[in-house]
């Protein structure tokens, strides 16, 4: 399972993009709360607390990570889950990919000038 970025669970818990944002952080609210139903052992915080941790302050990258890696985890346990999280995963790329949510890494090399643009109509000129 590829990991869970957490600019984007950041960002979907800061309700960015709008109400697709907000089902997409929903669904994956149902698919924690079907898990802690499911009947597994509940660790030392559970998933539930985790994402609601960052549902409250959805800018604290700490606690991002701690829901990623609480996730990833789970899914290591759990096979049922961790099919169940790449469903969402698949469902949320294809909703972020036209909703407008975006991340974007650049590393490597020197850049100078990097652009990041969405519905350019019309022509870009840097100078």
């Amino acid at each position: 399972m590829d990991p869970i970025s957490e600019e984007l669970l950041m960002a979907l818990a800061g309700g960015a993009a709008g109400s697709a944002g907000q089902q997409i952080w929903q669904s994956l609210r149902g698919l924690v709360r079907r898990d802690r139903t499911a009947g597994g052992e509940p660790p030392q915080r559970s998933l539930e607390d985790v994402l609601t941790l960052l549902e409250q302050r959805p800018e604290d990258a700490e606690r991002a990570r701690e829901l990623a890696a609480a996730l990833r985890r789970r899914a290591e346990q759990d096979a049922v889950f961790a099919a169940a999280l790449a469903r969402w995963q698949q469902e949320n790329e294809r909703a972020h990919r036209t909703s407008g949510i975006a991340s974007f890494e650049v590393s490597g090399g020197s850049q100078h000038s990097v652009v990041q643009v969405q519905n350019v109509h019309g022509g870009i000129t840097l100078t």
